[in-house]
């Protein structure tokens, strides 16, 4: 448990080509590893030709990718050249296309006639029993032809008037128009139909003369189809099962994944050797995974080579560690910054529970943190901030917008205003103190403790006296002596020119205390919004008063709902702006890189797959 963040410690592994695929795959299930290639002009790169393998996958998945099983991948790998499973899996999928390409012609026919059968029969249905003779229509020619046609809703046909015939229905879906007509006369309504997004529905030959008897023959027709075609998808899925084409998509899958993170790879005839970040600092994680696998490997922690930028890793306990989320919303502490995550697992909830003291709707506050957390990660927050608010509601003696059920442990902010806005602002400081704090831990780390003490201290004095000033005279006479302090501390660390380094650091000095000054007091924000809350239980407690006995209960339930949402969203919001630009701008510039580690293949994992053969490393 540190203030400190650490930085990733680079790493060198070193495996046969065969066992690469399960070495990859190990260490991403580690969630500890962050591939950086780097290789000499004497090493080639592994995966030269694999974007060519991958694209020319990606264009047959087009064609097919409906037809055929989820990826599925074993949970032990054999030992195998990467580029040996891309082309096993391939040859498996080619061979399975040349027996899978009439079945899946049959299967799209007859879906499509399906699909004109569905829509036909809406259309009849629409047009009711007036409809003319089905089976002439459908006999019509070759001098008079007849088309129905299908529109989107509410779409108007131009009409030609050298048609035979022109009728039109409507559903809430689309329009059907019946022509009857010359071929020249049908092909001129035709050319407007794909402007239209309109095409032709087909009319069969076999179809009734009556509507009642047509509906009747299609949907026995529509019966047969889909009988027909799930004897051809049960074809078919005996075919991918006879060429186990679902784990040649997991090999592939893996392939894929492989391009995303390690296509950079380099090694020799024999070997690969796989470089990056990793944050088990012992490599103890890294090793037990590898050995599980039975993978040959060699394994080598080191110092960063020379000119690589280290990801930092946060090094939080379980409890501390959804409130990373502020630190990263500005990106991720340097080696020599701090981690405020420990600090922020107190203060934020301190601050939230401050604005939102209630011991009812902290509790509903709390257990939808515990509810939702096991979902959403972020919510965890909720956690502590539904405790925090507790506790308060128990120093202000609220419960569900009552104050009359608990008595108040300390005031009850309506009450006495002045005190809730100065305690808030003394929350304010405290926090802006530990932030002045911090920098003076970082000087410390970066080596430059001498220039803080002898500079930025004297910032820090005068703060202090400014604050205890209110109180006792004397903290005037510190704030004078850490004016001196820091103006005349710059102008004695300055190498030359001290005149202009005196004049600068003293419009420095002011410009400073000054904001640290705002900065305080915008923490008065957190006692008005306690101050909003109570006030707004209040107006709740007496438009209830005001509803008679049953319309009380409604009213406070209703009130409560409203205040939970409502202000719940907009002091979380307020909780956070204040840390991230009062608290961290007294300490934090996030000029770290965050470690970002590889995530497993998204492969099903099934036992479709032979055991693997790997031997001890």
């Amino acid at each position: 448990m540190t203030l400190r963040p650490i930085s990733a410690r680079w790493f060198e592994l070193v495996t046969v080509h065969k066992d690469l695929a399960r070495a990859m795959e190990c260490l991403s299930r580690t969630g500890a590893v962050e591939l950086e290639a780097r290789g000499h002009a004497t090493e080639r790169l592994l995966f030269s030709d694999i974007d060519e393998q991958v694209n020319a996958h990606r264009e047959l998945s087009k064609r097919y990718q409906t037809h055929w099983p989820p990826p599925a991948s074993a949970g032990k790998r054999r030992p195998e050249h990467l580029l040996e499973t891309l082309s096993s899996a391939r040859q498996r999928l080619t061979a399975w296309t040349k027996e899978a390409d009439p079945i899946i012609a049959s299967i799209e026919r007859r879906s499509q006639e399906a699909t004109d059968l569905e829509q036909l029969k809406e259309a009849l249905t629409c047009s009711g029993p007036d409809f003319p003779d089905l089976q002439l229509l459908a006999g019509a020619g070759p001098r008079l032809q007849a088309r129905m046609l299908l529109l989107p809703a509410g779409t108007t046909l131009r009409e030609i008037e050298a048609l035979v015939l022109f009728k039109s229905w409507r559903s809430p879906v689309a329009s059907y128009v019946l022509v009857v007509g010359r071929q020249g006369d049908i092909g001129q309504l035709e050319t407007q139909l794909p402007g239209l997004k309109g095409r032709v529905i087909p009319l069969p030959g076999w179809l009734p003369s009556s509507v009642a008897a047509a509906l009747s023959a299609i949907s026995e027709r529509l019966a047969a189809l889909g009988s027909e075609m799930e004897a051809l998808k049960s074809e078919l899925a005996a075919l991918s099962l006879r060429f186990e084409i679902a784990s040649a998509l997991g090999d592939i899958a893996l392939v894929e994944w492989f391009n995303q993170y390690a296509k950079d790879l380099r090694g020799s005839e024999r070997l690969a050797w796989v470089t990056g970040w990793t944050s088990d600092q012992e490599g103890t994680a890294l090793r037990r995974a590898l050995d599980a696998e039975g993978v040959h490997y060699i394994l080598r922690l080191s110092e960063a080579p020379v000119g690589a930028n280290a990801p930092t890793v946060l090094a939080n306990p379980g409890w501390a560690r959804m409130f990373e989320i502020f630190a990263r919303l500005l990106g991720a502490p340097a080696r020599n910054e701090s981690d405020p995550s420990l600090i922020l697992a107190v203060i934020a909830p301190l601050v939230f529970g401050f604005m939102f003291g209630d011991v009812g709707q902290g509790l509903v506050i709390l257990i939808a943190g515990l509810v939702l957390g096991r979902r959403i990660p972020l919510t965890r927050m909720l956690v502590p901030g539904g405790i925090m608010a507790i506790v308060f509601g128990i120093l202000f003696g609220s419960v569900f917008c009552r104050d009359d059920l608990v008595p108040a442990l300390w005031i009850h902010p309506l009450a006495d205003p002045v005190t809730t806005l100065i305690a808030a602002i003394v929350v304010g400081a405290v926090v802006l103190l530990i932030g002045m704090l911090l920098d003076a831990v970082q000087a410390h780390w970066r080596g430059e403790a001498s220039r803080w003490w002898g500079c930025r201290a004297g910032l820090l004095a005068a703060y202090l006296g400014l604050l205890i000033s209110p109180l006792r005279l004397e903290g005037l006479a510190l704030a004078a002596l850490g004016a001196g302090w820091y103006i005349l501390g710059s102008a004695a660390l300055a190498e030359a020119g001290k005149l202009g380094v005196l004049m600068r650091a003293a419009g420095e000095f002011i410009e400073q205390i000054l904001r640290l000054l705002v900065n305080t007091v915008s923490f008065a924000r957190v006692g008005a919004f306690a101050l909003a809350h109570a006030g707004l239980s209040s107006a709740i407690l007496d438009v209830a008063a005001a509803t008679g006995l049953v319309g009380y209960w409604i009213v406070l339930a209703l009130g409560n709902v409203l205040v939970i949402a409502l202000e719940g969203l907009v002091v979380s919001i307020q909780t956070t702006r204040l840390m991230l630009f009062e608290f961290f701008i007294r300490f934090l510039t996030a000029g770290g890189r965050p470690f970002k580690p590889i995530r497993p293949p998204d492969i099903t994992k099934t036992d479709i797959s032979q055991p693997g053969l790997g031997g001890a490393a």
